[in-house]
Order: structure tokens, then sequence, then C-alpha cells
């Protein structure tokens, strides 16, 4: 037998082999209904009229929390109206995601980073925006996990017959060892505070059975006090990282009438790269009748290059697929940025922007390289620390 029929055989007999054992996935029309046992209303489908419904009674009476904060602290105008509302947006980008945490620590040091009323994430912006929500008390801890860390401190490498009968190429124990580090009880404790202030936190994820934008309100899951709430505060975190086929996704056991099913959820950037809230919550109206008129300003860090990346393309199936799949992440990314910007000129909310800037050539060695990761690091915390001028409209608008 020849050397590539044995190997023919041997690809076709691991291919028929068993996925990765799972519960069965919510029937498709009622995923709408299945609850994670024990926390109700704490996620949003993006795309759901339902949902969108939902979220903004959500927001209506964030509005009445923070309403009844400033009065207490005797921070509301003549008029009785709230301050402005500062919210941040972070971007997805993989190791990149060291530009948004350097951005941020320079604009501590530059002393001009207000408190953000709303702070969302996805992908590496997940991992970073629980510490931007809390403070620049946590941005030692950013500048430990994109300064000090390198690829062994994110994943485990599995060997490359995993492309068959595994769920990811890598192991994310590391990445999750982290989270356990950081994310503590002690640090929801925190989260669960400012939620009463009416402050919020939000993560995506992909419900990738149902191919749906899962918004999660991690603010309410800190609030609810549930013994399980640090580990679903993790796991949700873990999943919108979690890069599909490169990653393992992250199952989530969910309830639907007395049966117990597993949703599986990868990367938010599969569906989105980065988001605020969606288009129809129509923030503009509900404002105006439920008394949340205020100056809003947006901030949104992009862990990512804008401007076209040339760069030859080798004559091979993975090379080739490789950069068609990066082309769709950085334009997708655009759209979502597009998209943001006209719902911020509906709701009279004010755009900027801020982004890794072309100069910026360096290349990693390899995946979570630390040098690449300190010298991006430093990019963003320089364009801070100097006074950014923000961007007004995304490129090319």
């Amino acid at each position: 037998m020849t050397r590539a029929i044995y190997l023919t055989l041997l690809l076709f007999t691991l291919s028929a082999c068993s996925a990765v054992p799972r519960l069965p996935s919510v029937p498709e029309t009622e995923i709408q209904r299945a609850q994670i046992a024990g926390f109700t209303d704490v996620r949003y489908f993006s795309d759901s009229l339902d949902d969108i419904a939902r979220m903004q009674q959500e927001v209506i009476v964030t509005w009445q929390r923070e309403q009844q904060w400033f009065a207490q602290q005797q921070q509301l105008t003549a008029s009785g109206q709230l301050p402005t509302s500062h919210i941040l947006a972070l971007s997805g980008g993989g190791d990149k995601g060291a530009y948004g945490a350097g951005f941020l620590n320079g604009w501590t040091t530059a002393g001009t980073r207000p408190e953000f009323s709303l702070v969302t994430g996805i992908s590496t912006g997940a991992l970073i925006a629980p510490f931007a929500f809390l403070g620049s008390d946590y941005d030692p801890v950013l500048t430990e996990l994109y300064t000090n860390s390198s690829s062994k401190d994110i994943l485990k490498q599995r060997w490359p017959i995993a492309a068959l009968n595994d769920d990811a190429m890598a192991d994310t124990a590391p990445l999750r060892a982290q989270l356990e580090r950081y994310i503590t009880p002690e640090l929801l404790a925190k989260i669960a505070l400012e939620y009463q202030k009416g402050r919020e936190l939000l993560i995506s994820t992909t419900n990738i059975d149902a191919g749906r934008n899962v918004i999660w309100n991690m603010t309410k899951i800190a609030a609810t006090d549930h013994p399980k709430a640090v580990q679903l505060f993790r796991d949700v975190m873990l999943a919108s990282a979690s890069i599909p086929g490169a990653f393992p996704p992250v199952l989530f056991e969910v309830e639907l009438d007395g049966q117990v099913y597993h949703e599986m959820h990868v990367d938010g950037g599969a569906t989105s790269q980065v988001f605020v809230y969606p288009p129809n919550l129509d923030l503009h109206d509900i404002a105006e009748h439920y008394h949340g008129q205020r100056e809003r300003q947006l901030y949104v860090i992009m862990n990512a290059r804008l401007d076209p990346n040339w760069a030859q393309t080798e004559r091979r199936t993975i090379s080739i697929a490789a950069r068609a799949i990066s082309s769709m992440i950085q334009t997708q990314g655009i759209g979502d940025l597009y998209r943001i910007y006209l719902t911020t000129l509906a709701d009279d909310v004010n755009f900027n922007l801020a982004f890794i800037p072309s100069e910026f050539n360096t290349k990693p060695e390899t995946q979570f390289d630390t040098e690449f990761m300190r010298a991006l690091y430093q990019v963003g915390y320089q364009q801070a620390l100097a006074g950014y001028q923000w961007q007004q409209v995304p490129p090319g608008f």
C-alpha cells in the first residue's frame, strides 16, 4: 500500500469518528424561551424584536437608578437632567487588544479619561471590558495581560489531528486560568455596586447553533448574587474570545420545559466586530418619553488597522483562505462602524473613533507574541497620552 493511499484511508477513518459529545441543541422554534437556570433577563438576541423591547425596558429602569444615584450625589443639572453619558465600545482583534489596553492606560495618565456609563466588548474587547468598566484601579491588570503574556498564557496547542476529531486546534485552559485569577467574587461585587448606580457592562457572543448574535448584561449577572454568577461571568468572557476552529466553543447548559439542552457559543466576532446597542433600540425616542435626554459621547476603540493591508498571497489553499478571512473580518469591522455611526446620528450621540495607525507595521513572530503586544501597547498609550484627535466619522464614509 502506497503512503498516499494509506494517508487517504487514515483521514477517512478519522473523519468518521464521533464528534465531541454534547447535549442536544435547543429546537429552532424554541430558542427564545431557553433559560440558564437561576438567571432570567440577562441576555438578548440582538435581532429579536421581543428582546429589543426587553432591552428598552432595561434602559428605562437604568435611567431611573441613575437619576436616584445622581440626585443623592447632588450631581443632576439645574433642570434635573442627567450629566453627560460617556460610552465605550471595544472591538475584537486578538493580540491587537494590546492597543486598546495601552490606549486606556495612556488616557488615564493624561488625566482626561471619563467614567463610562456603558461599556461594551467583543472578543479581546470582552477581556478588556470589565477592567475598563471598573476604572483606572484596574489599569495594572490590563498592563499585565497585554504586555507580560504570551501564547502559553492563552492557549495550549493540540495535535494537528484535532482538526478532524476535536472541537478546536487549541485548548484554552490557560486563558480560563487567567479568568479564574482575575474574575473573582470580589470583582463581581464591585460591578454589582456600579449596576445599582445605573452603569452597565455588555458583552457579545455568537450562538453558533442559531447563527445569531447574543448580548449579555454582565452587570445584571453580577447583581444577581447567584452562587454560579462568577462562573457564568467567566464563561461569557471566554465564549466571546473563542475564535471558531482555533479555540473550543463554550457550552451553556439551558433549560426548556423541564428538559436540559446545550447552547454552543463562540467568538462574538463571528457576527460583529464591535457593537454598542441594536439600532432599533430607538434610544432617541425612549429618551424623550422617559426623561433620558442628555449629552452622549461614544468612544469606539478598534483594535485593528482600518486601511487596506497589502500582502502578496501564496498560491496555496490555506494561504488564500486565511487572506480572504482576514479581509472579511476587516471589512466587517468597517461595516459595523458604518452602522454604529448612522445609529449615533439618529440618536443624537457624538461619535468618536480611535484605531491602530497605518504607520504601525510591526509583525508578530507568533500568535500572542509578547514583544509585538508590548510595541502595540505603547502605540495606544502614547496616542492617548498625547491627546488623541478622535475621528468623527468612520474611514471612507
